[in-house]
């Protein structure tokens, strides 16, 4: 698939059924920041969806942008509407939206959107990780080493950023959030591809699986562990809690293996990323603990982080010597290639959603003197304590005026909100994920810097 694959549907089309399900029950929206307590409530912003130019799918340069935002959170609603959800407290309260998110109806309507969605997603891929030459095994297995030995000594600048900000919880708790994506749910995507009959391999990855699911111990699962953790520093277990604020990034590294894993043809990229990071996640979370305890003390619970740090040094041997390597050993060159391309294209979003967290992390809004010398070319909302909550990437430098009242900016799950005051302004940068609530009517312009 790449990004000249057509329309299946034409792009007025694929914006209508879009926004239509965007409309459904589950997917409607909050004026709170949070969605406490409810994995079926997933906000989507219909309008963005009916106006998103579908013909100009994501690029490398765009894949941190708004409509990479909006499209991401699209497909993970579409993805995630099969794997089965239920309320940790039980499903009394939610039978309704128990019944609306798994709809037929629904799932029918996504599965339409999906090749679309993925086309606008994950087309740029093809062009921007090509793979030519004669790969075999014994040079598979050496640019992989080659690989997983950069990503282990090449530094980690995220890791720097939080230890360096200015509230290091709330920078540790940022890093958290993008994990939980996949934490609370580890293993799902890995799930549908273990169906079917592919001869020994089969069983190999199934070993894999196993050990993520604690061998069938619940306390000892890796999601388990995974909320154990954000326990001991107080922040939310239930899925999609931090809905909001999600970076595009982040959600778009997540659906990448449930893309993957969706369409068939796309197993053997699922198993070179998944190699490649089981190969090399042992240093990256023996290095996450150090962080962690640095930013909560003795506090944090991070067994989770001590569970991966020794488990895939086997994982990591497991995933190359007994899939990776039998499977281009077996299947020739085009497994081959799709092995190798997997690797390379989480290695290439991997620096994509390091870049994106890392300008997250070093933005500290601030308040700034109105500056009007030039006539508003943005219309003024009126927003109160009822208005819809939503983030967005801003797409350009942006000055957000608050003319009447007080508004407060969010840019962050766990901190503070910066109050913006009637006559003082806040510059968004371009690129960065903020929200605006407001706990009385307040008036706001939103104007790109000039």
């Amino acid at each position: 698939m790449t990004n000249q694959t057509p329309l299946r549907d034409s792009p007025s089309d694929i914006a209508a059924l879009s926004e239509r399900f965007s409309r459904l029950p589950q997917f409607r929206s909050t004026n709170r920041p949070f969605i406490v307590d409810n994995p079926y409530h997933r906000p989507m912003n219909p309008g963005a969806l009916l106006e998103l130019d579908w013909r100009s799918p994501l690029t490398e340069d765009t894949f941190a942008s708004n409509d990479s935002l909006i499209v991401n959170r699209l497909l993970m609603n579409i993805y995630e509407s099969d794997a089965l959800f239920l309320p940790e407290a039980g499903l009394k309260k939610f039978e309704s939206e128990f019944v609306d998110f798994y709809h037929q109806d629904s799932k029918v309507l996504g599965d339409r959107i999906r090749p679309d969605a993925e086309n606008f997603s994950f087309g740029f891929l093809d062009d921007s990780v090509g793979v030519s030459g004669k790969w075999d095994e014994d040079s598979l297995r050496t640019h992989l080493r080659h690989a997983v030995h950069q990503a282990e000594h090449g530094g980690r600048p995220v890791f720097d950023a939080i230890l360096s900000a200015r509230d290091l919880k709330v920078a540790a708790s940022t890093q958290i959030v993008q994990m939980a994506l996949d934490g609370l749910t580890e293993a799902t995507a890995m799930a549908q591809n273990l169906g079917g009959a592919f001869g020994p391999e089969q069983s190999e990855l199934f070993k894999i699986f196993v050990d993520e699911f604690g061998y069938g111990v619940f306390s000892a699962k890796h999601s388990t562990l995974f909320m154990d953790m954000c326990r001991s520093v107080g922040m939310s277990t239930t899925p999609h809690h931090y809905w909001f604020f999600y970076l595009p990034t982040s959600i778009a590294i997540n659906n990448y293996f449930y893309w993957a894993t969706r369409n068939r043809t796309g197993f053997f990229r699922y198993i070179g990323a998944m190699a490649f990071l089981e190969a090399s996640f042992a240093s990256f979370f023996v290095e996450l603990n150090k962080v962690l305890r640095e930013a909560y003390g003795e506090t944090v619970d991070t067994r989770y982080c001590n569970e991966h740090a020794h488990i895939d040094q086997h994982h990591g041997r497991m995933a190359v010597e007994d899939l990776l390597i039998p499977l281009a050993r077996k299947h020739g060159p085009v497994a081959a290639k799709g092995l190798l391309q997997g690797v390379e294209e989480i290695q290439l979003l991997a620096r994509l959603g390091d870049a994106d967290l890392l300008a997250q992390l070093a933005w500290y809004p601030a308040l700034t003197d109105q500056v009007a010398t030039t006539e508003r070319t943005g219309p003024v909302t009126e927003i109160d304590s009822d208005t819809a909550f939503d983030t967005e990437v801003a797409s350009a430098d942006t000055r957000i005026q608050v003319l009447g009242g007080e508004a407060l900016l969010y840019n962050s799950a766990t901190g503070d909100p910066l109050r913006v005051p009637q006559g003082k302004a806040v510059i968004v940068p371009a690129g960065r994920l903020y929200g605006i609530r407001a706990d009385r009517r307040t008036q706001i312009t939103k104007e790109p810097v000039i």
